[in-house]
């Protein structure tokens, strides 16, 4: 009887590997579910980002498009101001080199 205990011994160790095993096999399943939910939450969550980002530069964008035109006018504007100063100065020596 002595071989019967020791094959049901042993048969019985088994028993509990292949239980532990399993039931790490359903922990690694739900971790690996769990992962995958993680991953699609993050990928969600990125492509706003994304979006939000792109909004954020088009306005940016927008914003120095209108400083320099800004700036363009005050350019152009203190190139008119500075043509008719010099017009207005060179006439004036031509009138005061005509009346001597």
């Amino acid at each position: 009887m002595s071989e019967n205990d020791e094959l049901a011994s042993w048969v019985e160790s088994r028993r509990l590997i292949i239980a532990q095993l399993s039931a790490r096999d359903g922990s690694i399943r739900e971790l690996a579910n769990r992962i995958d939910k993680f991953n699609d939450l993050s990928r969600d969550r990125t492509a706003e980002l994304a979006k939000e980002g792109q909004a954020g530069l088009a306005e940016l964008r927008m914003r120095v498009g209108m400083l320099e035109l800004r700036a363009k006018l005050w350019g152009a504007l203190l190139g008119v101001v500075g043509g008719v100063l010099a017009t207005g100065i060179g006439q004036l020596m031509f009138t005061a080199m005509r009346l001597k």
